[in-house]
């Protein structure tokens, strides 16, 4: 199959249309130490990313307000280049919505970003969240691995409104459980974020699931966003495929036009 966006790759040249990375962090986790932003904006502009969406790595480990305080001021300040994801700890249930409130009434928050934490997806400690989705028509990024869903394709069953991205598919080669949950709801996307390439995995997501419910996004900068870019980019599906995967698939979910 010739693909004029393999020799994009090959050549290191920037795409020929704007990129949409949908799984993006900012700030400092643990010992790992936090890009700065302008090298992450100059990685977006050296491949063609028009837009990131971001979420905070300190709220992984806790700090969930100033964690998304982080992520309200980057898209305070690059509004057209970051929209923010809203990073909730199911293990505080009461400040759940209180905080989903205050952040959305931010300018650029526009999805959810949940972990596990100690709880399943399907836990009724989710629910309010869900339901704030549901709402808002807030697009949600979940943690998944190594096909462990905890829950998270019965509640994108549960709620078809709403658009659920699992990350880290096929991650540890367990690609079944994602199959089977996008082919059982049409609004579970396969979110293709993971540092290794398993060969063929993009081939056989699109061949199984279609093109159509695969998402792209990098992780930056826990991975380069170069070599996610290149994965899809290497591929052997259409180039009218990789597009979708790249970026027409995620951003209208956000309400992007880039």
């Amino acid at each position: 199959m010739k693909s004029k966006l393999t020799q994009y790759g090959r050549q290191g040249k920037k795409l020929p249309f704007p990129a949409f990375d949908m799984h993006c962090h900012v700030g400092q986790w643990a010992l790992f130490d936090a890009f700065s932003i302008a090298d992450q904006l100059a990685e977006m502009d050296t491949i063609g990313v028009k837009v990131a969406a971001i979420s905070s790595l300190a709220a992984i480990a806790g700090e969930v307000r100033r964690g998304n305080n982080l992520v309200a001021e980057m898209c305070r300040r690059h509004p057209q280049r970051f929209i923010g994801y809203v990073h909730i700890n199911p293990n505080y249930p009461d400040l759940l919505l209180p905080e989903l409130e205050r952040c959305f009434a931010k300018r650029g928050f526009k999805g959810i970003k949940v972990y596990q934490q100690g709880v399943p997806y399907d836990d009724p400690k989710f629910d309010a969240v869900w339901e704030f989705a549901r709402a808002r028509h807030a697009p949600v990024l979940a943690h998944t691995w190594a096909g462990n869903l905890t829950g998270f394709d019965r509640v994108a069953q549960r709620f078809p409104e709403v658009p659920f991205f699992a990350a880290h598919a096929g991650s540890d080669f367990n690609y079944q459980p994602y199959i089977d949950a996008a082919k059982q709801a049409r609004n579970f996307y396969l979110d293709l974020t993971y540092s290794r390439e398993h060969t063929n995995m993009i081939e056989h997501f699109v061949k199984e699931v279609g093109a159509d419910q695969i998402v792209w996004g990098s992780d930056q900068p826990l991975f380069s966003m170069a070599q996610q870019a290149a994965k899809v980019l290497f591929a052997r599906i259409s180039d009218a495929d990789k597009v979708k995967l790249l970026s027409t698939n995620a951003a209208p979910l956000f309400g992007l036009k880039l």
